[in-house]
Protein backbone atom coordinates (compact mmCIF):
# COMPACT_ATOMS: atom_id res chain seq x y z
CA UNK A 1 0.00 0.00 0.00
CA UNK A 2 1.60 3.36 -0.83
CA UNK A 3 0.67 6.81 0.23
CA UNK A 4 1.57 10.45 -0.65
CA UNK A 5 4.03 12.13 0.93
CA UNK A 6 7.20 15.04 0.90
CA UNK A 7 10.16 12.91 0.32
CA UNK A 8 13.76 14.46 0.63
CA UNK A 9 15.23 12.81 -2.14
CA UNK A 10 18.91 13.37 -0.59
CA UNK A 11 20.99 15.50 1.48
CA UNK A 12 22.14 18.85 -0.09
CA UNK A 13 21.87 22.47 -0.23
CA UNK A 14 20.20 24.03 -1.47
CA UNK A 15 17.15 21.83 -0.19
CA UNK A 16 13.75 22.59 -2.39
CA UNK A 17 15.62 21.00 -5.41
CA UNK A 18 15.68 17.33 -3.34
CA UNK A 19 11.48 17.81 -2.69
CA UNK A 20 9.53 15.27 -3.97
CA UNK A 21 5.74 15.02 -3.55
CA UNK A 22 4.99 11.46 -4.36
CA UNK A 23 1.93 9.12 -4.05
CA UNK A 24 4.20 6.03 -4.15
CA UNK A 25 5.69 6.34 -1.18
CA UNK A 26 5.41 3.10 1.44
CA UNK A 27 2.52 3.25 3.87
CA UNK A 28 3.66 3.17 7.38
CA UNK A 29 1.66 -0.42 7.95
CA UNK A 30 -0.34 -1.14 10.61
CA UNK A 31 0.91 0.51 14.60
CA UNK A 32 3.06 -1.92 16.67
CA UNK A 33 2.65 -2.56 20.30
CA UNK A 34 2.46 0.88 22.06
CA UNK A 35 1.94 2.32 19.27
CA UNK A 36 -1.22 4.67 17.66
CA UNK A 37 -1.13 5.36 13.38
CA UNK A 38 -2.68 8.48 12.96
CA UNK A 39 -4.80 9.93 9.43
CA UNK A 40 -2.84 13.16 8.92
CA UNK A 41 -4.67 16.34 8.95
CA UNK A 42 -2.09 18.89 8.75
CA UNK A 43 1.75 18.69 9.22
CA UNK A 44 3.74 22.39 10.11
CA UNK A 45 7.13 23.13 8.07
CA UNK A 46 10.31 23.70 11.29
CA UNK A 47 13.62 25.02 10.60
CA UNK A 48 14.39 21.40 11.24
CA UNK A 49 13.86 20.15 8.22
CA UNK A 50 16.03 22.55 6.81
CA UNK A 51 18.60 21.02 8.84
CA UNK A 52 17.32 17.33 7.58
CA UNK A 53 17.15 18.31 4.13
CA UNK A 54 21.44 19.68 4.53
CA UNK A 55 22.05 17.10 6.66
CA UNK A 56 22.71 16.88 10.55
CA UNK A 57 26.24 17.34 11.91
CA UNK A 58 27.16 13.93 14.03
CA UNK A 59 23.92 12.22 12.09
CA UNK A 60 24.18 9.37 9.31
CA UNK A 61 20.67 10.11 7.65
CA UNK A 62 19.47 8.13 5.32
CA UNK A 63 17.83 9.05 2.01
CA UNK A 64 15.46 9.27 0.52
CA UNK A 65 13.37 10.05 4.06
CA UNK A 66 10.11 11.87 4.88
CA UNK A 67 10.86 14.32 7.16
CA UNK A 68 8.17 16.35 9.49
CA UNK A 69 8.24 16.68 13.67
CA UNK A 70 4.86 18.75 13.65
CA UNK A 71 1.57 17.11 13.29
CA UNK A 72 -2.13 16.88 13.86
CA UNK A 73 -3.86 13.96 12.57
CA UNK A 74 -6.98 11.60 13.52
CA UNK A 75 -6.00 8.47 15.19
CA UNK A 76 -7.41 5.81 12.91
CA UNK A 77 -5.50 2.58 14.61
CA UNK A 78 -4.29 1.44 17.78
CA UNK A 79 -1.35 -1.20 18.04
CA UNK A 80 -1.40 -4.05 20.89
CA UNK A 81 -2.00 -3.10 24.43
CA UNK A 82 -3.36 0.96 23.68
CA UNK A 83 -6.71 1.57 24.71
CA UNK A 84 -9.10 1.59 21.36
CA UNK A 85 -10.73 4.53 23.35
CA UNK A 86 -8.15 7.00 21.22
CA UNK A 87 -9.45 5.61 18.09
CA UNK A 88 -11.34 9.07 16.23
CA UNK A 89 -9.38 11.15 18.33
CA UNK A 90 -7.75 14.37 16.88
CA UNK A 91 -4.15 14.65 18.52
CA UNK A 92 -1.03 16.35 18.27
CA UNK A 93 2.35 14.11 18.47
CA UNK A 94 5.31 15.46 21.06
CA UNK A 95 8.03 14.71 18.44
CA UNK A 96 10.71 14.14 21.34
CA UNK A 97 11.53 10.48 22.22
CA UNK A 98 13.27 9.70 25.71
CA UNK A 99 16.25 7.56 25.20
CA UNK A 100 18.45 6.64 27.24
CA UNK A 101 21.55 9.13 28.24
CA UNK A 102 24.19 7.31 26.76
CA UNK A 103 22.92 5.60 24.22
CA UNK A 104 24.59 7.53 21.54
CA UNK A 105 28.09 8.27 23.45
CA UNK A 106 30.16 9.67 19.97
CA UNK A 107 27.09 11.35 19.23
CA UNK A 108 27.56 15.52 19.51
CA UNK A 109 24.39 16.07 17.94
CA UNK A 110 22.83 13.96 20.83
CA UNK A 111 25.46 14.51 24.05
CA UNK A 112 26.08 18.23 23.70
CA UNK A 113 22.26 19.75 22.92
CA UNK A 114 19.33 16.94 23.59
CA UNK A 115 21.07 14.01 25.66
CA UNK A 116 17.85 12.20 26.67
CA UNK A 117 16.28 13.00 23.36
CA UNK A 118 15.71 11.97 19.95
CA UNK A 119 13.51 13.43 17.48
CA UNK A 120 10.78 12.08 15.24
CA UNK A 121 11.41 13.39 11.82
CA UNK A 122 14.75 13.89 12.13
CA UNK A 123 16.61 10.63 13.91
CA UNK A 124 13.22 8.58 13.41
CA UNK A 125 11.79 8.42 9.67
CA UNK A 126 9.30 8.32 7.92
CA UNK A 127 8.31 11.68 10.18
CA UNK A 128 4.48 13.31 9.45
CA UNK A 129 4.65 15.08 5.92
CA UNK A 130 2.98 12.18 4.77
CA UNK A 131 -0.96 10.91 4.64
CA UNK A 132 -0.28 8.40 7.77
CA UNK A 133 1.80 8.44 10.05
CA UNK A 134 3.12 6.34 13.83
CA UNK A 135 4.38 7.06 16.60
CA UNK A 136 4.04 5.79 20.32
CA UNK A 137 1.14 6.60 22.40
CA UNK A 138 2.86 8.53 24.77
CA UNK A 139 3.69 10.48 22.34
CA UNK A 140 0.29 11.87 21.29
CA UNK A 141 -1.95 14.57 23.00
CA UNK A 142 -5.54 14.94 22.35
CA UNK A 143 -6.53 18.27 21.24
CA UNK A 144 -10.37 18.19 20.58
CA UNK A 145 -11.71 20.26 17.95
CA UNK A 146 -8.78 22.69 17.49
CA UNK A 147 -7.82 23.81 14.27
CA UNK A 148 -5.81 21.06 12.92
CA UNK A 149 -3.20 23.88 11.16
CA UNK A 150 -2.78 25.53 14.01
CA UNK A 151 -2.54 22.21 16.35
CA UNK A 152 -0.05 21.14 13.91
CA UNK A 153 2.47 24.39 14.51
CA UNK A 154 2.12 23.85 18.13
CA UNK A 155 4.36 20.95 19.10
CA UNK A 156 8.15 21.54 18.59
CA UNK A 157 7.98 25.16 19.08
CA UNK A 158 6.22 25.14 22.35
CA UNK A 159 8.65 22.12 23.30
CA UNK A 160 11.65 24.24 22.68
CA UNK A 161 10.92 27.41 24.28
CA UNK A 162 9.35 25.47 27.17
CA UNK A 163 12.64 24.22 27.86
CA UNK A 164 14.78 27.00 27.39
CA UNK A 165 12.72 29.03 29.80
CA UNK A 166 11.49 26.44 32.30
CA UNK A 167 13.16 23.16 32.15
CA UNK A 168 17.20 25.17 31.67
CA UNK A 169 16.30 28.64 32.86
CA UNK A 170 13.75 28.34 35.62
CA UNK A 171 11.54 31.29 34.56
CA UNK A 172 9.18 32.56 37.66
CA UNK A 173 5.82 34.06 36.95
CA UNK A 174 6.29 37.70 37.47
CA UNK A 175 9.82 37.60 36.38
CA UNK A 176 10.82 40.09 33.25
CA UNK A 177 11.69 38.83 29.95
CA UNK A 178 13.47 39.93 27.09
CA UNK A 179 12.85 38.42 23.78
CA UNK A 180 14.97 39.14 20.83
CA UNK A 181 14.29 38.84 16.92
CA UNK A 182 10.46 38.46 17.54
CA UNK A 183 8.79 37.12 14.92
CA UNK A 184 9.66 33.25 14.48
CA UNK A 185 8.02 30.33 16.00
CA UNK A 186 9.93 29.81 18.72
CA UNK A 187 9.80 33.39 20.15
CA UNK A 188 6.08 33.47 19.10
CA UNK A 189 5.85 30.71 21.53
CA UNK A 190 8.07 32.13 23.85
CA UNK A 191 6.18 34.72 24.41
CA UNK A 192 3.29 32.82 24.90
CA UNK A 193 4.60 31.07 27.47
CA UNK A 194 5.80 34.07 29.19
CA UNK A 195 2.43 35.82 29.43
CA UNK A 196 0.74 32.94 30.57
CA UNK A 197 2.82 33.09 33.52
CA UNK A 198 2.22 36.56 34.12
CA UNK A 199 5.64 37.66 32.80
CA UNK A 200 6.70 41.60 31.74
CA UNK A 201 7.71 41.32 28.64
CA UNK A 202 9.83 42.96 25.80
CA UNK A 203 10.48 42.38 22.34
CA UNK A 204 12.76 43.42 19.58
CA UNK A 205 12.81 42.86 16.09
CA UNK A 206 13.93 45.09 12.60
CA UNK A 207 10.40 45.21 11.54
CA UNK A 208 7.97 47.42 13.36
CA UNK A 209 4.91 45.38 11.67
CA UNK A 210 6.39 42.56 14.04
CA UNK A 211 6.70 44.72 17.44
CA UNK A 212 3.21 45.83 16.78
CA UNK A 213 2.13 42.31 16.26
CA UNK A 214 3.55 41.03 19.21
CA UNK A 215 2.23 43.98 21.07
CA UNK A 216 -1.29 42.51 20.45
CA UNK A 217 -0.46 39.27 21.39
CA UNK A 218 0.32 40.79 24.51
CA UNK A 219 4.21 42.03 24.80
CA UNK A 220 4.86 44.89 27.27
CA UNK A 221 7.12 47.00 24.81
CA UNK A 222 8.55 46.79 22.01
CA UNK A 223 12.18 48.00 20.72
CA UNK A 224 12.72 48.48 16.78
CA UNK A 225 16.45 47.29 16.06
CA UNK A 226 17.77 49.80 13.27
CA UNK A 227 21.71 48.45 13.88
CA UNK A 228 22.15 50.50 17.18
CA UNK A 229 22.57 50.36 20.90
CA UNK A 230 19.14 49.16 21.86
CA UNK A 231 20.29 47.72 24.76
CA UNK A 232 19.54 51.46 26.65
CA UNK A 233 15.89 50.89 25.87
CA UNK A 234 15.79 47.83 27.75
CA UNK A 235 17.58 48.66 30.43
CA UNK A 236 14.85 52.25 30.87
CA UNK A 237 12.24 50.24 30.50
CA UNK A 238 13.32 47.93 33.19
CA UNK A 239 13.84 50.46 35.46
CA UNK A 240 17.95 50.06 35.12
CA UNK A 241 17.55 46.44 36.75
CA UNK A 242 17.84 44.76 33.21
CA UNK A 243 15.49 40.99 32.67
CA UNK A 244 15.64 38.03 34.47
CA UNK A 245 16.06 36.39 31.49
CA UNK A 246 16.52 36.46 28.04
CA UNK A 247 15.30 34.36 25.02
CA UNK A 248 17.50 34.88 21.93
CA UNK A 249 16.31 32.21 19.50
CA UNK A 250 17.47 33.52 16.66
CA UNK A 251 20.71 31.20 16.17
CA UNK A 252 22.85 30.96 13.44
Amino acid sequence: MAMKALVITKQGHPVAPNIEYTGSFPDPGPPDEGEVRLRVLASALNHLDLWVGRGVPGLDLDYPRVGGSDVCGVVEQVGEGVDEAWIGRRVIVNAALEIPPDEHPDNPTAALLAPAYELIGEHHSPGAHAERFVCPVEQVADVGDTDPEQAAAFGLTFLTAYSMMRTKADLLPGQSVLITGIGGGVALAALAIAKHLGCRVCVTSRRQWKIDRAMELGADHGVLDEGGDWSRDVRTWSNKRGVDLAVDSIGK
